[in-house]
């Protein structure tokens, strides 16, 4: 995934908290912001009730006096002046056929009193009706009847209305809407923030997997918190420790031995046996003829040189050929074929290598002739045989390397092998016969063996036909 496209997910990835957050944010402030006008205005209501029928009471309590006096004067103007009121939207008193006495509108003075629906007329109690009149809005009804000694005079009817109400919730609501927006926006700075501070870990993550997959094992993300979060960016440096550890191991092993079998080795660790085992191997001895000779007239630069080329052209040959370059020897090398890695053609592997070696020191000699520098040469000496394979030394410095007396006779060859010469044992000899080309050269007395052993030279692939 390209820079661009990481970074849009983490910028998804903020947006999505930040509109999850905020949407979260906004409905629970409308719920509540819902709930407290809710509450507000049937508080309102409970309170404006309560105050209509204060009123309603008083004027029942004056109204009676003046019903039984017939007094409509004093009825009107006591209606007259409760009407002061603006909560009040009417005031009616009746007699007790139900004909009104005193009205807050004068021109229904004497008739009969009419209750639209679903108001009734006064009963024998008090009676509470809210309701919503046309161009009035809503009402709350008192309906009280009036009594003297339990003789009917009539009865009150007093409209409350709820205007107030209104009004009151009116300005909650615009008030509430203020706070909710400003609620809204800080909650949204907030929710952003949160969002990148919960991101910016993740962010950080991506970062360092796409580091770690170009192939950077040298990320180290700070671990900022103690959550899941901060356990995560550990985790993650853990696992770069480890892929950085890894790719040392690899690239010391690769130092020693091919890459592919690196690569094996990593892939399958079952495979590889470090501890020690008998195995048969192939163990190839390979050093530069003549180097003392020519190393005591030489500068220490030169012979640095010519050290590094011989061992760039062996190293490179021996990895070629799945070899594993065992140790430096001063002016030669120890290569072993068939270990760590097993390998059925170990000695096919090790002949085909050592052809490839000569060839290789032969350019290189004409290269060095070239420069007017002297020519060089090498003899090999190859074995195959059980020997013990595995990891020798201590906690702090160990090696892999292979131990017996087939890695003696190996060595005798070497030492014995005249330049350009490949000499080779029998078990060599009887492994490879059917591929290569390979000679008697009758026994060998070697230092280290009591008797004589027959020794091979490989001339070069056999030639089919």
């Amino acid at each position: 995934m390209s820079q661009t496209g990481w970074r849009d997910v983490g910028s998804s990835l903020k947006a999505k908290i930040s509109l999850i957050m905020t949407a979260v944010l906004m409905l629970a402030i409308l719920l509540v912001a819902f709930f407290l006008l809710r509450q507000q205005e049937q508080s309102l209501t409970v309170e404006m009730t309560k105050r209509g029928l204060a009123i309603a009471q008083n004027l029942a309590a004056g109204a009676k006096t003046s019903l039984l006096q017939r007094d409509d004067l004093s009825l009107s103007v006591l209606i007259k002046d409760a009407m002061k009121d603006s909560d009040l939207a009417y005031v009616i008193i009746t007699d007790e056929k139900g004909r009104i006495r005193a009205h807050s509108d004068v021109g229904l003075t004497g008739e009969l009193l009419e209750r639209p629906a679903p108001l009734a007329p006064a009963r024998d109690r008090l009676a509470v009706t809210t309701y919503r009149a046309p161009g009035r809005g809503g009402i709350i009804d008192f309906a009280v009847p009036l009594t003297f000694s339990k003789v009917r005079l009539g009865a009150l009817y007093l409209g409350f209305s709820e205007e107030s109400i209104t009004a009151a919730v009116r300005r909650a609501q615009w008030q509430t809407s203020l706070i909710t927006l400003g609620m809204v926006c800080l909650g949204i700075g907030a929710a952003v923030g949160l969002a990148m501070l919960l991101s910016r870990p993740i962010s950080r993550l991506v970062e360092g997997t796409r580091a770690i997959a170009a192939g950077n094992f040298q990320v180290a993300l700070p671990v900022t918190s103690r959550d899941e979060l901060g356990t995560l960016t550990e985790s993650f440096n853990q696992m770069a420790r480890s892929l950085r550890e890894k790719e040392m191991i690899k690239r010391a092993f690769s130092r020693y031995v091919a890459r592919e079998v690196v690569e094996q080795v990593l892939k399958d660790p079952d495979s590889l046996h470090l501890k020690g085992e008998r195995r048969e191997v192939t163990i190839l001895f390979c050093d530069i003829r003549g180097f003392t000779t020519m190393s005591e007239h030489l500068d220490p630069e030169r012979v640095v040189s010519l050290l590094n080329d011989f061992y760039t052209v062996m190293i490179d040959l021996t990895f070629k050929h799945d070899g594993t370059l065992d140790k430096f020897l001063g002016d030669g090398i120890m290569a072993i074929f068939g270990a760590p890695i097993a390998h059925p053609d170990h000695a096919l592997m090790s002949v085909r290598a050592a052809l490839a070696m000569q060839e290789g020191m032969e350019a290189l000699s004409a290269a060095r002739v070239s420069r007017g520098n002297e020519p060089i040469s090498v003899g090999i000496g190859i074995n195959a045989g059980e020997v013990v394979a595995g990891t020798v030394g201590t906690e702090d410095r160990m090696e892999y390397t292979v131990i017996g007396d087939n890695v003696n006779l190996a060595s005798r060859l070497g030492s014995n092998a005249k330049p350009g010469q490949i000499l080779v044992s029998r078990r060599i000899w009887e492994l490879v016969k059917e591929s290569f080309d390979v000679r008697t050269r009758g026994p060998l007395r070697v230092k280290g063996k009591d008797e004589e052993v027959e020794v091979f030279e490989v001339i070069g692939p056999r030639q089919l036909g």
